[in-house]
């Protein structure tokens, strides 16, 4: 197995607390058990079997395995992650591996009755959980399966980070996840990096922090198809406690600048092209562009929050955009990240 040495324990650190404070409500400075009991969660014998979902077809080559819902619960198994499965001459290549190793069997279910094609690597976009959790299910099958993502993501996952998440997705779907196990990806990418299937090339495209401290976005190049992972996703909004804005801000430039004609992926919600790219940037560039201009004009984080939630941007996303009850969570951050660039 690749083994990593860039991560830093701050970095564990920081996503064990973002762990505890998202599905907990604790505060920061307490610690957590990577070792938690489960004996206290409902039975998951008759939560073993996620049930079968059919490929849905996005692209020439790319099919997805839509979630059941925005955020994890009992009744979706933990399935609120997509799966995209990318169809080429020499096999099926995975596009995150789902939240357990239920929901990675039930992929392996659909890729053999749709298209009856060994599977022959997986990316993981970044190290949170509902990503990568799967990825014990494909190498049951697999033993020998090359599972790609950022470097770091790698170190981080078999640092603890790996173990708590499996741990919190276990919680937050009251034990429906019983049974997996921690299965990091294995080889590291690059930006620029690529891969060629025969007719299909796959291209990673790295750009710093953005969403979390390791992403990595995946085009099939032949479609003209970017799989954004949680950069961008439709209709929602995750917990910003790793959030770069200015990363973020700078990669959907990236994305606006350099790659505006492709069709976008989220990792939660259904694909789109430019009014899902719009809708992020508005996201982004409301909350980051009202706190620098609150931290020029010496404004406390409350009044910055209002200052944000009037600003017709927020106005028209927090509409219909789930996870926007949190807003002030990311005025906070965003009102730190504008403080430090300021010094």
């Amino acid at each position: 197995m690749t083994k990593n040495t860039k991560h830093t324990p701050a970095m564990v650190d920081h996503v064990r607390r973002d762990l505890m404070k998202r599905f907990l409500g604790l505060g920061a400075g307490l610690a957590i058990s990577s070792t938690w009991s489960t004996n206290s969660f409902a039975a998951a014998s008759d939560w073993q079997t996620v049930a079968d979902t059919k490929p849905v077809k996005v692209t020439d080559h790319v099919y997805a395995l839509y979630a059941r819902g925005p955020w994890p619960t009992l009744e979706n198994q933990g399935f609120f992650a997509n799966i995209y499965l990318v169809k080429t001459a020499k096999g099926i290549v995975v596009l995150d591996t789902g939240t357990s190793v239920q929901i990675g069997e039930m992929a392996l279910r659909a890729i053999k009755k749709a298209f009856n094609q060994p599977v022959i690597a997986a990316f993981n976009s970044h190290y949170h959980g509902d990503h990568w959790l799967g990825n014990h299910a494909f190498v049951n099958a697999y033993p020998e399966l090359p599972i790609y993502a950022h470097p770091d993501a790698i170190g981080a996952i078999e640092n603890a980070v790996g173990a708590d998440w499996l741990n919190q997705m276990i919680k937050a779907t009251n034990g429906a996840i019983e049974g997996t196990k921690v299965t990091a990806p294995n080889k590291g990418v690059s930006h620029g990096q690529t891969f060629n299937y025969g007719d299909v090339t796959l291209k990673v495209h790295s750009y710093g922090p953005a969403h979390s401290p390791v992403d990595i976005m995946i085009e099939v190049v032949e479609d003209k198809a970017l799989f954004v992972g949680d950069i961008i996703m439709d209709h929602r909004i995750g917990n910003p406690s790793e959030t770069s804005f200015q990363g973020y801000i700078k990669t959907l430039n990236t994305i606006r600048s350099e790659m505006s004609d492709r069709l976008l992926m989220p990792g939660h919600g259904k694909p789109g092209h430019d009014k899902l790219l719009r809708n992020y940037e508005d996201i982004m560039n409301g909350i980051y562009e009202n706190a620098v201009k609150a931290v020029e004009d010496g404004l406390s984080i409350a009044e910055t929050k209002e200052l944000v939630l009037k600003d017709p941007r927020i106005e028209r996303q927090a509409k219909v955009t789930e996870g926007f009850e949190d807003i002030g969570k990311f005025v906070n951050f965003a009102y730190t990240e504008a403080e430090q660039a300021a010094f």
